[in-house]
């Protein structure tokens, strides 16, 4: 995603293609670009529960058929 110039966001929802690993990839590059907020609300939507990812805690977690949805908050800085 590059550098944010602007504030972060608080809210992120996140559907990308299911098991190729985006999501992770995706996360990654808004924390190291600062686009999240402290103390900001990712909704994650994957086919399996993903692995944690540096810098955010999985608040919780539901399945729903074949999706997973997590919720996951970043840090406060």
């Amino acid at each position: 995603l590059g550098e944010n110039r602007g504030p972060g966001y608080g809210l992120v929802f996140l559907d990308p293609p299911y098991g190729l690993g985006l999501g992770e990839r995706a996360l990654e590059s808004a924390l190291a670009g600062g686009w999240l907020a402290p103390g900001a609300m990712v909704v994650w939507e994957e086919s399996a529960p993903p692995p944690p990812v540096a810098g955010l805690e999985r608040i919780d977690q539901r399945k729903y058929g074949d999706t997973t949805v997590t919720l996951l908050r970043a840090g406060h800085g």
